[in-house]
């Protein structure tokens, strides 16, 4: 059973599942419709990977067709009532990342969560396991030595024996958690669709 920090973060992790949602629910926003081959200019994201993404955002209910297209490259999307909820938070969260240079460590699933979860105190890396269900061991390690590289975690090494390990938010971690919180904050105002698929 889930503790209420998971289930608070579980419609984050769903949004993060595939790595160009967030920068499509942004462009959705700011646009208000976009075709399917506009997108696709716009992010560079292969086909398939595109194609992947907005079908887990219109199961998620996140995203709908609002146009029947004469060809699937003519389909119009664009956000529903749930993903107008996360747009804003979205457009900013592309926006801080850009700035800073972290699109390529922002586009894996998992570094942002994790930026998310050291930001609400989650220290040790039991912890960070903790708050984001799904996670592998394996996982949670490559997120950190990619947040670690990109200079937005630092690791400690406590003076005990055996000695303790803690991760910590470097200045620019500091920088970017705002808009990370900000759109775990708006994922959870999200009511869940009835046939949510699995994080």
């Amino acid at each position: 059973m889930s503790t209420p920090s998971e289930q608070r973060l579980l419609r984050c992790i769903q949004l993060f599942h595939h790595r160009w949602s967030v920068p499509v629910v942004a462009n959705l926003h700011t646009r208000g419709h976009c075709r399917f081959a506009e997108l696709r200019n716009i992010l560079g994201a292969s086909r398939d990977t595109l194609g992947d993404t907005i079908a887990r955002l219109v199961t998620s209910g996140l995203v709908v067709r609002p146009t029947v297209a004469r060809t699937p490259a003519s389909v119009e999307y664009a956000l529903s009532p749930a993903g107008e909820l996360v747009g804003d938070a979205c457009v900013a969260a592309v926006a801080v990342v850009r700035m800073r240079g972290l699109v390529d460590v922002a586009l894996k699933k998992w570094p942002m969560l994790v930026v998310i979860a050291i930001g609400r105190g989650a220290a040790r890396y039991g912890e960070m396991h903790a708050l984001l269900p799904g996670i592998t061991s394996r996982a949670l390690a490559m997120a950190l030595k990619d947040l670690e590289a990109a200079n937005l975690v630092e690791r400690r090494i406590g003076r005990g024996y055996p000695p303790t390990v803690t991760y910590h938010l470097t200045p620019l971690g500091h920088e970017i958690l705002p808009a990370m919180d900000a759109l775990a904050v708006a994922c959870e105002q999200v009511p869940p669709p009835c046939d949510s698929p699995q994080a």
